[in-house]
């Protein structure tokens, strides 16, 4: 595996994770950057997941396997403890099929399948994937220009379906680098700097954008600058493979790790967030960090052993 992936879910997951700890920083806007991390995920997930070989209900099936028995475990364990209230059968939809409390993982399951349908058709013209990038933001344009409310700053809501023109682009974005990887690789002080202009860029457009009321018109560009700004990221990241894979063992270890239960973190932090964000700073950040990843752990366990059992059942072995 591409060592440079582990450390982008690695920064990722801090990403989300940050921008969920508004009540556990001392000062809230210290919890940001959760979009990027979102974005950072979704071309990950791009680059991983290119070279499809398995027909769609064999590979589906893998994927849906690796979200899916993980939210609906701690959601049913959620509900036992009292956390999550389930009164009728429309609350057991909205928990367990849609929204859920986990719209980030919903969301990447519909970009799968759109995913696959690209991939498949990518194999039968070498440039479908480099025409689907252009079609998808062209499409992207025309629904903010047509369509989208531009009467407050609500562009990076991630509860709207609007969120998932960015989301499939970033997955779109991350197989092109993996289509292309021999064309990049060489480190440069131009990619570091594009690469911190573009995030600062990212978030003094969000500020304003925020702001400034005359500005809302114009608040797709806001998701324009975080596409260009994950670009930068990736391609930063691939040149530093090298430097990466000479990363101490131990270091390495701890990355690979979380970048394993990424999706787990970001399941269970929620609820540990609730409970233990009262507590005076820094025992808040210490106490809630440690839960969420000894949590996390359990229930990556926990999945995996589901996946593998369901696998087995039907026959797929488990390689991409």
């Amino acid at each position: 595996m591409f060592e440079f992936i582990n450390y982008l879910k690695f920064i990722a997951t801090l990403l989300i994770t940050n921008s969920h700890f508004g009540d556990i920083w001392p000062v809230s806007a210290m919890a940001s950057g959760g979009l990027l991390g979102n974005i950072l995920f979704f071309a990950v997930s791009g680059f991983l997941l290119f070279n499809i070989k398995d027909s769609f209900p064999k590979w589906f099936l893998k994927r849906f396997l690796r979200v899916y028995p993980a939210m609906a475990a701690f959601t049913l364990f959620a509900v036992v403890l009292g956390e999550y209230p389930l009164n009728d059968f429309s609350q057991a939809v909205k928990l367990f099929v849609y929204p859920t409390n986990y719209i980030f993982l919903v969301w990447l399951v519909v970009c799968y399948i759109a995913f696959y349908i690209m991939s498949y058709l990518d194999k039968r013209n070498g440039k479908f994937l480099e025409t689907s990038l252009i079609s998808v933001l062209v499409i992207w344009l025309l629904a903010y220009v047509l369509l989208y409310d531009k009467t407050a700053y609500s562009i990076d809501n991630v509860y709207e379906p609007f969120i998932l023109f960015l989301y499939f682009e970033s997955m779109l974005v991350g197989a092109l680098f993996r289509k292309h990887k021999d064309r990049y690789g060489k480190f440069s002080g131009v990619k570091v700097f594009l690469t911190v202009f573009c995030i600062v860029a990212y978030f003094g457009s969000k500020i304003a954008f925020s702001r400034y009321d005359f500005l809302l018109k114009y608040q797709i560009v806001n998701q324009i600058i975080i596409l260009i700004a994950l670009v930068a990221v990736f391609d930063l990241f691939m040149s530093l493979e090298a430097l990466f894979k000479k990363m101490p063992k131990v270091l390495k270890v701890c990355v690979r790790y979380v970048s394993n239960i990424t999706l787990q973190i970001y399941i269970v932090q929620f609820i540990i967030i609730a409970h233990f964000k009262k507590l005076a700073f820094p025992l808040n950040l210490a106490v809630v960090t440690l839960l969420i990843l000894v949590v996390a752990s359990i229930l990556y366990y926990i999945e995996f052993y589901i996946r593998k059992i369901t696998l087995r059942k039907a026959n797929i072995k488990e390689k991409t």
